[in-house]
């Protein structure tokens, strides 16, 4: 099972390499300055993982979604390098800012599935993590998920430093 933790400086050029190679990232400089991120760790030492998310987010009222719930955690960005998926990494990293998000007090996760080369794939995972849709659908749309549902879930449960 991963460790799930805070980024640190240390970890800036693994995680620009990783969103890189998952078509995520530009290949400059990774600053996160402003984001929440927590990475996870394998065999001790090796960054596999990375997810940046705002604990704190009102996306759905800001955007004109009346149905969406009002203050919850939005997820902006998530990455598990190639050779570690399927492992429970993408469900560990969930798992994390569902427990900061409950912590805070909000009830609801909610993500833009980014586009490009593995939009399918992504959407593929978030949907059996429990996402749906909650707008309309096309580029750009919204999906969200009861932190609830994400805590529920038997096998999300992974060692965590920080926090």
């Amino acid at each position: 099972m991963p460790l799930i933790r805070d980024i640190v400086q240390a970890d800036y050029s693994v995680v620009e390499e990783l969103l890189y190679s998952n078509d995520l990232g530009d290949g400059r400089f990774y600053d996160p300055e402003g984001l929440d991120v927590v990475v996870a760790e394998l065999h001790g030492r090796v960054v596999v993982g990375v997810a940046e998310f705002q604990l704190h987010c009102d996306f759905g009222h800001d955007e004109g979604r009346e149905a969406h719930p009002g203050e919850q955690t939005f997820i902006l960005t998530m990455a598990v390098a190639h050779t570690d998926r399927r492992g429970g990494v993408g469900r560990a990293l969930l798992a994390e800012i569902a427990r900061r998000a409950q912590r805070a007090g909000h009830t609801f996760l909610a993500l833009v599935p980014q586009d490009g080369a593995d939009a399918a794939g992504r959407q593929a995972f978030f949907q059996a993590c429990g996402f749906t849709l909650y707008g309309p659908a096309g580029p750009g749309a919204a999906w969200g998920c009861p932190v609830s549902e994400i805590l529920a879930v038997k096998d999300t449960a992974a060692p965590k430093a920080g926090g």
